[in-house]
């Protein structure tokens, strides 16, 4: 089961056959019933309920029962606060607070307590708190480039050129390219693709791969399934019914 909302996405069920993957997304996963099996690329293996993996790790990650996995934008305010916490590390397990609320939320959606509609709303709820004391800072040390990431959250829906989001900093698009990637580690075109394939999903679900990647100002149906792949970790064949 999957549900995505503009920050973040969520996936529940089993991980029997994961693969070596990557992504632009910050990634957390909990289970209730049974230790997960996480490897990172190189390094040791790890067997834990709660799990942290930062943005572009190469790792895989292996459950026997049912897991709840979010992708998290990095540069959304709930990402720039996971950022803030763990800095660089490529991994870690989740701080007992949070790990205890999405754990207590995956347990009731497994013994039928609520449906899978409800557990979305929770685990929104749970990411809104969460995000609070980030809301409140300016980790990034630049106003403008805050300021920046807020207007675009607030214009979500909008196609917003990089010549009006520079103007909003009042700088040059050049020097607003250079501070954007100094300061959040990512470019600005990644996070207009993670918006514009946030966009795109509920289109996908009732078209074809190649339909939804014209309609989203893809290329082509491989380019759009690439930088699907490079965010999320999966392939768009997981949401269209089409090919």
């Amino acid at each position: 089961m999957f549900h995505f909302d503009k920050n973040f996405g969520l996936f529940v069920g089993k991980l029997a056959d994961n693969i070596y993957h990557k992504h632009y997304a910050l990634q957390i996963s909990v289970s209730v019933k049974s230790k997960m099996e996480l490897s990172i690329k190189n390094e040791n293996e790890l067997l834990g309920k709660s799990f942290f993996i930062n943005s572009k790790i190469e790792h895989k990650l292996l459950s026997k029962s049912t897991q709840l996995t979010i992708l998290i934008n990095p540069l959304s305010s709930i990402g720039h606060q996971f950022h803030f916490q763990f800095g660089n590390i490529n991994f870690s397990t989740l701080d007992k607070n949070l790990s205890n609320k999405l754990i207590e939320t995956l347990n009731q959606f497994e013994n039928s307590e609520i449906n899978f509609k409800i557990l979305c709303e929770l685990i929104s709820k749970v990411l809104a708190d969460y995000q609070c004391p980030c809301v409140s800072k300016n980790h990034l040390d630049d106003q403008r480039i805050l300021n920046a990431l807020k207007y675009m959250d607030a214009n979500f829906e909008k196609i917003l050129s990089l010549e009006e989001v520079a103007k909003k900093c009042f700088l040059s698009p050049t020097r607003f390219l250079h501070l954007f990637k100094e300061k959040t580690n990512l470019t600005f075109r990644r996070y207009q693709l993670w918006n514009k394939l946030i966009k795109s999903l509920p289109f996908l679900i009732n078209n074809s791969i190649t339909e939804t990647a014209y309609n989203f100002g893809f290329s082509d149906s491989s380019h759009y399934t690439r930088t699907f792949k490079e965010t999320f970790g999966v392939t768009p064949k997981f949401f269209s019914p089409k090919t």
